[in-house]
């Protein structure tokens, strides 16, 4: 089975990052199959995207192995922000478990965030000696706030739900006995009743008032 799974379901994408025995650490081709993901649904008018995973982590981000002499020439992680971002739609993360490094800020970029209180956060990057990109830091800096983003970047703190209750960066907790992607799927059925070019509309100006552009 692909470790990346992509599928469209009564008008909404799923992508579910399907490699739980490395956390859903992502792979080169495994960038490259997520990003072909929206370019291919570029024209699609699908209500909305979810972006998921499987086992006890959302995903650890990079899989450092394939990473470790940077031969990129911009941070696939960047581009896969930039792609939900400029995503005519709106993007669901549906944080079935915990995000760690680059997966932070992928979960950071998408327009809505659902979670159980089992959700945490960390980005190793000081203790492996990388300065993280600036544009991952402003997502940090926008949602989580200064305090929290030094924690995470500076002390290399892991984040749990008493502190990420007091940022935005849940917007929908789960009830007893729900899913993540049950209750993703209800905010599908929320944003379907709304005018899509609307929505559209909205979702570029948040952007861009965000970035300051």
């Amino acid at each position: 089975m692909s470790n990346i799974i992509v599928t469209i379901e009564e008008n909404f994408g799923i992508i579910t990052l399907n490699n739980a025995r490395v956390h859903n650490a992502l792979k080169k081709n495994e960038i490259e199959t997520i990003r072909q993901a929206f370019l291919e649904w570029k024209d699609l008018k699908l209500d909305a995207i979810l972006i998921t995973g499987t086992g006890e982590s959302f995903s650890s981000g990079l899989f450092l192995d394939e990473f470790d002499k940077k031969s990129w020439d911009r941070n696939p992680i960047t581009l896969i922000c930039e792609d939900i971002e400029n995503c005519r739609c709106p993007v669901i993360c549906a944080l079935n478990g915990g995000a760690y490094g680059g997966a932070v800020e992928i979960a950071l970029s998408c327009d809505f965030r659902v979670a159980d209180k089992e959700v945490l956060l960390a980005v190793p990057a000081a203790s492996l000696g990388i300065h993280y990109e600036p544009s991952g830091i402003r997502r940090t800096i926008n949602i989580l706030g200064p305090s929290i983003t030094r924690r995470l970047f500076l002390l290399g703190e892991v984040i749990y739900f008493d502190d990420i209750l007091r940022t935005q960066f849940i917007d929908f907790w789960v009830e007893e006995g729900e899913s993540v992607i049950e209750r993703s799927k209800k905010l599908v059925k929320s944003l379907r009743n709304n005018g899509p070019l609307a929505i559209e509309g909205m979702k570029k100006t948040i952007i861009e008032i965000l970035n300051d552009s």
